[in-house]
């Protein structure tokens, strides 16, 4: 039997980078010191993070101002009987996810993305809901940085930029939308705090698109597509609010097509796809019944909800593109349970080979304030198999955010 004081630090550390997830990884902390000073070391857990996808804690919800309030967010965790709950809880005590670390008035930031653990933030500055002030934080070490405004020689290329959200000119409008680009896995090093956000606008007849990158810490312009798709009847139909992401790319649908817009961050470049051979012959009513999955193979699947139907049942369909024939093909397909089909609202996200679902609350608890609830449920892609994620209380919801990242004892800064 191996004596483990005679291994040194470096060999403890090969074995545990090969440990499967973060919370095999916690109890291993907890057992033993000699393995809790290796698991701490930032060096550990930049390269533990680089090799194993960080696992879902739960949802991030924004609501609007109803009544002449205030609109506000608030996270909700896993439940302690998901395999992330222990994890979320320990998460959900220590970071301030009200956001009180940023510059007063608390109640002015509004959520705009969450992506790797950090959040982007912002507030009408100078009346206007366009350029707006932006700060990107940690919430879980509170650290923020504000970033600078975008200059005005690319700002003058902008006019009179449709509203993306809101509309009722208020602090919750936004004529603009902002995002992160999410890290990719070579990016960690020791010192893993650079980010890049996307700012993009419709206006009349054209899409303009500005990236921030804080190595460089200047904004630089991208030239969307020239496409009949985007053109002055078409680009204001752009839902820029309504996107899915893999593997590096980021897909809206546009309004009144059967075409997405797609931003490959990797190469900073747009394209149109035509997507209509997944989506002929169902109603697509939402932008939210079409979803984007990262496979092991480093395809993209799209996951396809077909919800209008006769039967009133909800159906997902799962294709994947096949390049050397330029068609798509139906990987597989599942109907969901009979009684979900009027509460069915969309998927979410996608982590861990899981889809996560919104479910409306069910009919017998609509007129009891007390019991209803929205929930949020995971497929797994591979066995097909439905399990209870979270739930909330918040009946109306502007935007839901899946949280994936990992625990406190796991995490180090990335502001």
């Amino acid at each position: 039997m191996v004596d483990l004081a005679a291994l040194t630090d470096d060999v403890l550390a090969e074995i545990l980078l090969r440990v499967p997830s973060p919370r095999d990884l916690g109890r291993a902390s907890a057992s033993c010191c000699s393995f809790r000073r290796v698991i701490s070391d930032p060096h550990f857990l930049r390269r533990f993070v680089a090799l194993h996808a960080a696992p879902p804690l739960g949802v991030f919800c924004c609501y609007p101002a109803l009544g002449g309030g205030v609109g506000g967010s608030q996270f909700h965790a896993a439940l302690p009987s998901h395999p992330s709950g222990a994890l979320a809880r320990a998460l959900d005590t220590s970071a301030d996810f009200c956001f009180n670390f940023l510059p007063p008035a608390t109640s002015d930031w509004l959520v705009r993305d969450c992506r790797d653990g950090r959040f982007l933030l912002d507030r009408v500055r100078d009346g206007s809901t366009a350029f707006t002030e932006v700060a990107i934080c940690d919430p879980l070490f509170r650290r923020y940085r504000l970033l600078p405004p975008i200059p005005n020689d690319l700002a003058a290329s902008v006019e009179n930029p449709y509203v993306q959200r809101g509309g009722d000119g208020q602090l919750q409008s936004r004529s603009s939308e902002i995002f992160l680009v999410s890290r990719s896995d070579d990016s960690v090093s020791e010192e893993d705090t650079a980010f890049t956000v996307i700012w993009m606008a419709c206006c009349r007849g054209k899409l303009v698109a500005f990236f921030y990158s804080s190595e460089s810490q200047q904004w630089s312009a991208l030239s969307p597509p020239e496409h009949y798709a985007l053109s002055t009847r078409r680009v204001m139909g752009v839902r820029l609010g309504q996107r899915n992401h893999a593997h590096g790319c980021f897909y809206w649908m546009v309004a009144l097509t059967h075409r997405w817009l797609v931003l490959d961050t990797h190469r900073m470049e747009f394209s149109i796809v035509d997507i209509s051979p997944v989506l002929t012959g169902r109603a697509m009513m939402f932008s939210n019944q079409i979803t984007t999955l990262e496979s092991s193979d480093g395809r993209t699947t799209v996951v396809v909800s077909d919800v209008f139907r006769p039967d009133r049942r909800c159906i997902l369909y799962f294709y994947t593109f096949l390049y050397f024939s330029d068609r798509w093909q139906l990987l597989n397909k599942i109907t969901l349970p009979e009684e979900w089909g009027y509460r069915f609202r969309g998927i979410i996200g996608a982590a861990e080979g899981y889809l996560f679902i919104k479910l409306d609350d069910p009919k017998e608890n609509l007129n009891d304030q007390i019991e209803r609830h929205v929930e949020y449920f995971s497929l797994d892609v591979k066995t097909m198999q439905l399990g209870s994620f979270c739930r909330t209380t918040l009946f109306t919801v502007t935007d839901a955010y899946l949280y994936c990242g990992f625990p406190p004892s796991l995490s180090l800064p990335s502001i």
